[in-house]
């Protein structure tokens, strides 16, 4: 069963399906896909059964029920879509419960280092790095949610070489998001403990490499924007260039056509113009996303699901303050993509999240 653990883990903290789709063959990563959703149904068999987490399924009846009413596209897309996001939902929380902090921590820091590989071997003319996770801002999303659980590791040294690792890794991706976050998770560190300062300085530390690395071929635009950071001159414009309060204002048109019901399966994803929308980019938003395309009620759901996690992991931030981290970032990650029946990474680390917090208010519980 261990072997099988770290498989479907691989598989789904290193994003592996879409990777393969992307830059090996689409029967590739057809095949890895339906490997993932298998081990999970064998997984699921094999271990004990745990009740689902209700609030998902709910979230993906409404959603799928309702986006489906104003759905004309191929049928099959859709089936399988809604399958898959099922099988994943019901089969995954018992492997969730079973999985630690460090083991998460861990298998995402090979993920950090195929975003280095990508940015020292494989350079682009883009200039934005993802490895194996094939969006920048994906991948961005991944080192800081890698660098929020190394405060779970206890040996000193290893913990702050992971720290150095993700940052380097997330810089490259030079995600906005990413440079965000890793200064607020820093300024949360500092607060539990004083002695995390030298996390922050790991971090400058990387931005430092990153800036006197000429060799390496980073976006233009961005890398010139983030240098002016610490100059006279703020480089304002580029920082805020497409910014994603700008791409959600493409959308807010679509949303307000009909917010109880939505305009349909799909539709504020992004497509190719001529398809659903004439934006290619897609919302950006997994709120709006959802509101958009299957309308207020599945919003109102996942809007309850993910504010009760944040507001549970604050009571307890004391004894556990890394499931706040989680949370903070789970959240702000859906702020900022679209991405989310088809997302198994954050699926499981919403899973996972979601299971740990339950927990350990059972085990409150029996205490008293």
């Amino acid at each position: 069963m261990k072997a099988l653990k770290y498989l479907l883990l691989i598989l789904i903290l290193l994003n592996i399906p879409t990777f393969s789709i992307a830059f090996i063959s689409p029967g590739l990563g057809s095949a890895t896909s339906m490997l993932l959703l298998l081990c999970v149904i064998i997984f699921y068999f094999m271990e004990e059964k745990l009740r689902p987490i209700i609030p998902l399924v709910i979230l993906g009846l409404s959603y799928y029920m309702i986006s489906s009413l104003s759905y004309t596209e191929d049928t099959s897309e859709f089936i399988k879509d809604l399958i898959k996001y099922f099988i994943f939902i019901l089969g995954i929380r018992k492997f969730a419960s079973l999985t630690s902090k460090q083991e998460i921590c861990f298998i995402l820091l090979v993920g950090a280092f195929s975003i280095i590989i990508n940015a020292l071997l494989f350079s682009s003319a883009f200039g934005r790095y993802s490895g194996f996770y094939v969006n920048p801002n994906k991948a961005g999303f991944v080192c800081i949610i890698g660098f929020a659980l190394t405060y779970s590791i206890k040996q000193k040294n290893i913990k702050l070489l992971s720290q150095f690792l993700f940052a380097i890794a997330g810089l490259m991706t030079l995600s906005r998001s990413f440079i965000l976050l890793f200064v607020l998770v820093n300024i949360i560190s500092i607060v539990i403990d004083k002695k995390n300062i030298i996390t922050l300085v790991s971090g400058v530390i990387a931005l430092v490499l990153i800036l006197s690395l000429s060799s390496l071929q980073l976006n233009t635009d961005r890398f010139n924007a983030l240098k002016s950071i610490f100059s006279d001159d703020v480089d304002t414009t580029t920082i805020t260039k497409e910014s994603r309060d700008e791409t959600w204002a493409i959308y807010i048109d679509d949303i307000l056509t009909n917010p109880i019901f939505g305009k349909g399966y799909k539709k504020l994803h992004g497509k190719p113009k001529g398809f659903y929308a004439d934006n290619d980019i897609g919302v950006h938003n997994a709120f709006l996303m959802i509101i958009g395309e299957a309308g207020i009620i599945p919003l109102m759901i996942i809007v309850v699901l993910y504010l009760s996690m944040l507001f549970r992991s604050f009571n307890i931030f004391h004894e556990e303050p890394i499931y706040f981290l989680v949370s903070l970032l789970l959240l702000s990650y859906l702020m900022v993509s679209h991405n989310y029946f088809d997302n198994f990474l954050m699926l499981f680390l919403t899973v996972w999240l979601y299971d740990k917090l339950k927990s350990h208010d059972n085990t409150s519980l029996n205490t008293i």
